[in-house]
């Protein structure tokens, strides 16, 4: 009875969500039959990886995948998932990236309830920020092939809602940090950009352990400490003894390391190329831009690596287009990048000037809700994570700045900027206009790249 009601004073709420639900489930479901996971960033390695799985029994050495350093927790999860497969007769490789489509929408879940909870219970501001993560580029493409960093970002955003929800920033919850220690360790054995969250759950365990002078931060961060070591210690050992080295996030590009304060990357992360969004969308338009590069690899396919390659290889000469990377494209694809491009820079401007907004009266307030400290610790701290680096290796062609790094704090930067817009504008047009329309637009733009054919 009670869900009957609930359901009657919510129609149409629940229609838009299914709505939703089902435009991410139609996109997903046809490009994960068509892309070929071979073509992706890495996709031949991930195969490679989950090959030695299912043949030998054991982990890969770098002759048989150049991604051997990976940590394995995806790989060994995706292992039933494939022989489930078998099970059903099945043995495409597109069963094998459908495990992605699952992982999803456990990720868009976990976006409508942070945004819900850190939104004052704004189920509209929640229903908003499901949609722009339903749709957006970056989120597509990570459904469509096998890799291991959607997973890494849905965990993230698991590990950022578990601490609001279990309110670890309390007494007497040392029981919840045991249980969020061991989710954070499984986390780290799926990718080690997991410690993000480590660093943020520490800075603010540490921030409130000075100012509330209560010791009882300390024993969280030790109880963490341990779990988390003991955890991923046998991990740490093998990684020392096949590849020489623990902590190195990319084994296979083991480039000299630059000073953080001289590296070249600060060239680029000054820079901007308009080319991106006037005439050249595509990687090798002077790419040595920060922004431009993660704007429009985040919005759209900046890298040209998202595409029905056999189709587009089979057309006339004079229909496709060579681009920088080797790689073709088609008129049609073409123009929709640079749209997408512009609609994307746009929405980007949008973003930080809600963002700013929100810092700014954020000063002017000099008072913060503790877990909202959190979440910005979390946030910043991806964005630092990702500039780091780039400083480190200031190489744009080995791949270090890629929009699906740092994927779990776009929904982050967009409950603050958006939270703010929904403070400071009334009038509903308006707001609907800001809020809601350069998406629908987006989605009509940048259909031709989320929907392949």
């Amino acid at each position: 009875m009670k869900l009957i009601i609930f359901i009657r004073k919510n129609f149409f709420y629940l229609f838009l969500v299914l709505i939703i639900v089902i435009l991410a489930l139609l996109v997903r479901l046809h490009n994960v039959q068509i892309y070929n996971t071979w073509w992706a960033d890495d996709g031949g390695g991930h195969l490679q990886y989950l090959q030695t799985l299912l043949t030998k029994y054991r982990l890969p050495t770098p002759a048989e995948s150049y991604l051997a350093w990976h940590e394995p927790l995806y790989y060994l999860l995706l292992v039933p998932w494939i022989k489930l497969g078998f099970l059903l007769n099945i043995t495409s490789h597109h069963w094998w990236a459908a495990f992605n489509i699952l992982v999803c929408f456990v990720f868009l879940a976990l976006v409508w309830l942070i945004t819900y909870y850190f939104s004052q219970k704004n189920k509209w501001l929640a229903l908003l920020n499901t949609f722009i993560f339903s749709i957006l580029f970056v989120g597509v493409k990570l459904s469509a092939y096998v890799n291991n960093e959607l997973l890494n970002q849905t965990l993230i955003l698991l590990l950022i809602f578990l601490f609001f929800r279990w309110q670890i920033l309390e007494d007497k919850k040392s029981k919840f940090v045991v249980y969020w220690s061991i989710i954070l360790a499984i986390a780290l054995l799926v990718k080690m950009t997991a410690f993000i969250v480590l660093l943020a759950a520490i800075i603010a365990w540490l921030i409130f352990a000075i100012i509330k002078e209560k010791r009882y931060f300390f024993k969280y961060i030790l109880i963490c400490l341990v779990i988390v070591g003991a955890i991923n210690t046998p991990w740490l050992i093998y990684k020392q003894q096949q590849f020489g080295q623990i902590f190195s996030i990319n084994l296979y590009d083991n480039m000299p390391k630059q000073n953080i304060m001289t590296s070249h990357a600060w060239q680029y992360f000054f820079g901007f190329n308009y080319h991106f969004v006037y005439d050249y969308p595509f990687w090798f338009s002077k790419p040595d831009s920060y922004f431009a590069v993660l704007i429009s690899d985040t919005f759209g396919d900046y890298y040209n690596m998202f595409n029905n390659i056999d189709r587009i290889n089979s057309l006339p000469a004079n229909e496709k287009i060579l681009v920088g990377n080797g790689r073709y494209t088609t008129p049609e694809l073409w123009a929709a990048t640079l749209w997408t491009n512009r609609l994307g820079l746009a929405i980007f401007l949008l973003w930080m000037i809600g963002f700013g907004g929100y810092i700014i009266g954020l000063i002017k307030q000099k008072l913060i809700d503790k877990y909202e400290l959190f979440l910005l610790i979390a946030l910043i701290g991806g964005w630092l994570a990702l500039l780091y680096n780039n400083l480190r290796i200031p190489d744009l062609g080995h791949g270090v700045l890629k929009a699906h790094f740092i994927y779990f704090t776009y929904p982050l930067l967009a409950i603050f900027a958006y939270r703010w817009w929904w403070q400071k504008v009334k009038n509903k047009w308006l707001l609907g206009a800001i809020t809601l329309i350069p998406y629908v637009i987006y989605l009509l733009v940048a259909w031709p790249m989320l929907y392949l054919k």
